[in-house]
């Protein structure tokens, strides 16, 4: 395996690597935010019919937090496993 710098790559394959994380970074927010809202919503209702109003905040910040924090690393395993262009992340321990 031959690491490649990035500068020495072709304008087209940068515009490539930069499309792929773009679209799936869009991908990930949208699916995000649509989850910590749907369980969010569901959560801020069952808390505030139990009585519990106050606590709504608190809760769905942390909630969020949690979702967010999971589809990072789905966002993560998603662009390491994938085709970027005609090419793949790949980790290296950081003494090579």
């Amino acid at each position: 395996m031959n690491p490649i710098d990035i500068k020495a790559l072709p304008f087209s394959s940068k515009a490539s690597i930069c499309w792929s994380f773009f679209w799936r970074g869009i991908v990930i927010t949208v699916a995000s935010t649509l989850c910590a809202a749907l369980i969010g919503g569901i959560l801020g209702f069952l808390l505030g019919f139990g009585g519990f109003g106050k606590a709504v905040p608190i809760v769905g910040g942390v909630l969020g937090l949690m979702v967010g924090i999971y589809f990072l690393y789905l966002f993560l395993r998603w662009l390491l496993s994938s085709r970027l262009g005609s090419f793949h992340l790949v980790l290296v321990q950081a003494d090579e």
